[in-house]
């Protein structure tokens, strides 16, 4: 009898791994079919607007063309100003983006500790979150300067709002019951914060890193706009005021570019910090 259960046992478990295969399988099969889908959507896009460019259909004057675009980008790589517009971009990215991060999540996990202060820093937090990053551009400008500071004092602007409320919000669904049981053991506060509040809120923290990526890079290209001296928003807003349509789409396609690199960047963090919490949790 003992045999017989093991057997099935055995069965079961191949079983298992087999239809896990399978799966693993399909879902590698379906990203292939995905990613040759996208790049032929690409290539009949940019060949519809490449053939309509040289045929006359399509206004180059208005819309330049592919052609125009990529010969573009090879005199600007080669001169080291689309390579240089996209560094100082990208810098401003960066830092706004883990500063505004930071803090706002840091500043949204401290108020579960108070409901008091949450109560009374609702109202400012609200205030804040309502006015346009672009409302406060000219104003940052004034004070810090058209350098790259106060690009990312924009960006920095722009993601703190949404991490602090996912940051709040996570830190508000942990489980109430859970609370009131490791304080009938005598757990601290502190204890309850950094054992389960702040692990629990890890999803929420994360979700609101991804939106923050693109808030960063729109932040940083506002301050651009208004007033600076380099970087892609500077590239395209002179391009703009001379006609020269392929270089705003050249520059359009970078930042389309940074955006994708950058959010990768943070699709290999949360692989990270998912490994190192469930690391840290055996």
């Amino acid at each position: 009898m003992t045999d017989v259960v093991r057997n099935e046992f055995s069965l079961n478990a191949t079983d298992e791994r087999n239809a896990a295969r399978e799966i693993e399988r399909r879902e590698r099969r379906e990203t292939v079919l995905v990613r040759i889908v996208q790049l032929l959507i690409a290539v009949l896009l940019f060949g519809a607007w490449e053939w309509g460019a040289r045929t006359g259909s399509i206004s180059t004057f208005l819309f330049g063309s592919p052609s125009q675009v990529l010969k573009l980008a090879m005199a600007r790589i080669e001169n080291g100003s689309l390579l240089y517009g996209a560094y100082v971009t990208g810098l401003e990215t960066i830092i706004g983006f883990l500063l505004g991060s930071v803090i706002g999540t840091a500043i949204g996990l401290g108020l579960w500790y108070s409901r008091f202060v949450a109560r009374v820093m609702g109202v400012y937090i609200l205030a804040l979150g309502s006015v346009p990053v672009l409302a406060l551009g000219p104003l940052i400008i004034i004070w810090f300067g058209v350098g790259i500071e106060s690009k990312i004092i924009l960006a920095t602007v722009s993601c703190v709002i949404v991490a602090l409320l996912q940051a709040y919000e996570g830190a508000q669904q942990v489980d109430k019951d859970l609370i009131k049981l490791l304080r009938s053991f005598g757990a601290t506060k502190i204890q309850i914060f950094t054992k389960v509040v702040i692990p629990s809120s890890y999803g929420w923290v994360v979700a609101a890193a991804k939106l923050n990526v693109g808030f960063a890079l729109i932040g940083a290209v506002i301050g651009e706009y208004i007033s600076s001296e380099a970087g892609l928003g500077n590239i395209i807003l002179i391009a703009g005021a001379n006609y020269n349509i392929p270089l705003v789409l050249l520059g359009i396609f970078s930042l389309m570019i940074l955006a994708f690199v950058l959010s990768m960047a943070v699709g290999v963090l949360e692989r990270f910090l998912l490994k190192w919490k469930s690391a840290g949790s055996r």
